[in-house]
């Protein structure tokens, strides 16, 4: 963690890029970010419609989540803000 306890929505975001870097479904992902639905979804609804994050069907998986080369870019910029300090 960046800062204190509370995470910001800098570091939200983050961390569901970072664990979407591999195709990981809805509920797993809701979990290791340890958020409630209602405001998990609002973060889910956010990097999908700025094309950070892609939702896919994996015939083994089912629906599963991915980031994208622009959420991957974006990825890489934070983490070297975060190198930073």
């Amino acid at each position: 963690m960046l800062f204190d306890n509370k995470r910001n929505e800098f570091e939200i975001i983050y961390e569901i890029l970072f664990l979407a870097n591999k195709e990981i479904k809805k509920t797993r992902l809701m979990y290791q970010t340890n958020m409630c639905y209602n405001h998990f979804s609002k973060y889910l609804k956010f990097l999908i419609n700025n094309g950070l994050l892609e939702e896919r069907f994996n015939n083994l998986e089912g629906r599963v989540y991915i980031t994208t080369e622009k959420g991957k870019r974006i990825l890489e910029k934070i983490t070297m803000v975060i190198e930073q300090f």
